[in-house]
């Protein structure tokens, strides 16, 4: 059982910063004296190399520096990134860690070390709202957060089907315990500007810039003045992708789609399609997830597509143990070098498999990458 100390904070902001979002923002959401009452865990924290702002900071909460993209810049020869699967801190787990809220991480380091460490955080975060009408819904209370700070997730993308569970009250405090735990989101935002808005590290004379998108129609997409989900939209990805290169030509864009049909252990057609017309217009890798189980690694021209990485830490059902895995890009002198690393979720914990019980889930992926005309275990 973890130690950890749970304290509450309350925190003010701006009521300035949500003026300028339209009508999207729910009434509910601050009080007449701008307070938000929030119930944070011990550990959440900004990222202290930060110079840029999160993904979804209104205006007036930008630095003065003018820098309002989203940007950490950071010294270093390479850029190591790391991206798993759908996360829910929620349900099942919630209920099995209780109060150590860690429960998942305890040991597990692979993330700390990386400049990017990125998961599907599949649920709002908020103990708020109404369920919508689904079969399931799901929500993270906002304790967990400090789970995902200490193992080292610093990103996330919340474009899913579960992001809009409990309705736009869910969604803007999703919105707001992120900002303040300091973890950087793609793929949701206050407005369509936000939802649309990268994330962007620059090392040195390196840049990468992610993108999150889902095209399902269980979260509203974004509008000018509504809160909601970047849309999977190929001209709308094309149009994002453009902006990043018109900033700099030689960035590695990377771009996290949630799709697919659950438990298939492969794309269909559609998805392939889609995956390579993303490469074709200037895209580097694509991050898929949604069906839960792991799936192909295809690689296609100068870029790489890893079709589904499956459930990282899913509360969503009562399945504590089970196989799955990271997918590692490492980019050194303009050139990505990708690897995928086996990992197994034991009674919730998270570790890093190895011998025999790593190689069945590398075998496993190299079986279902054959399907393809090249993938990463061949080239």
């Amino acid at each position: 059982m973890s130690n950890r100390l749970i304290i509450a904070a309350v925190i003010v902001l701006p009521i300035a910063a949500f003026a300028l979002v339209g009508d999207g923002i729910p009434s509910s959401l601050t009080s007449g004296s701008g307070k938000v009452d929030t119930t944070l865990s011990e550990g959440l924290r900004s990222s202290p190399d930060s110079t840029g702002v999160q993904a979804g900071a209104a205006p007036d909460m930008l630095p003065k520096n003018g820098d309002s993209s989203g940007v950490q810049q950071q010294d270093s020869a390479s850029i190591v990134m790391r991206f798993a699967g759908d996360c829910l801190l929620g349900g099942h787990y919630e209920r099995a860690a209780a109060h150590d809220v860690g429960l998942a991480f305890e040991g597990f380091t692979m993330f700390r070390d990386a400049d990017i460490a990125l998961v599907n955080l599949e649920n709002p975060v908020t103990t708020r709202g109404r369920k919508v009408p689904k079969t399931y819904n799901f929500r993270m209370h906002p304790r967990f957060l400090a789970a995902l700070t200490e193992a080292g997730i610093g990103v996330v993308s919340i474009a899913n089907n579960h992001i809009f569970d409990y309705g736009s009250e869910g969604l803007f405090d999703t919105f707001l315990y992120l900002d303040s735990a300091g973890i950087r989101y793609v793929g949701a935002g206050r407005n369509v500007s936000e939802a649309r808005r990268p994330y962007v590290l620059r090392k040195v004379a390196q840049s990468v810039g992610i993108l999150g998108y889902y095209g399902g129609g269980e979260a509203p997409g974004a509008t000018v003045k509504r809160g909601g989900v970047a849309r999977r939209d190929l001209a709308t990805i094309r149009e994002d992708v453009r902006s990043l290169h018109s900033a700099d030509s030689s960035m590695f864009v990377v771009v996290i789609l949630h799709w697919g049909t659950e438990l298939a252990e492969a794309p269909d057609q559609a998805q392939r399609a889609f995956a390579r017309a993303l490469i074709d217009a200037g895209v580097d890798a694509v991050i898929g997830h949604h069906p839960h189980v792991l799936q192909g690694i295809e690689k296609y021209r100068n870029g790489v597509i890893v079709y589904s990485l499956g459930n990282f830490v899913f509360g969503g059902n009562s399945r504590h143990t089970y196989t799955t895995g990271i997918f590692e890009i490492v980019l050194r002198d303009q050139q990505p070098s990708y690897r995928f690393i086996p990992i197994g979720v034991r009674e919730w914990r998270v570790r890093v498999l190895e011998g025999k019980d790593a190689e069945r889930v590398l075998n496993n992926v190299r079986s279902l990458s054959h399907r393809f005309p090249s993938t990463i275990f061949t080239d």
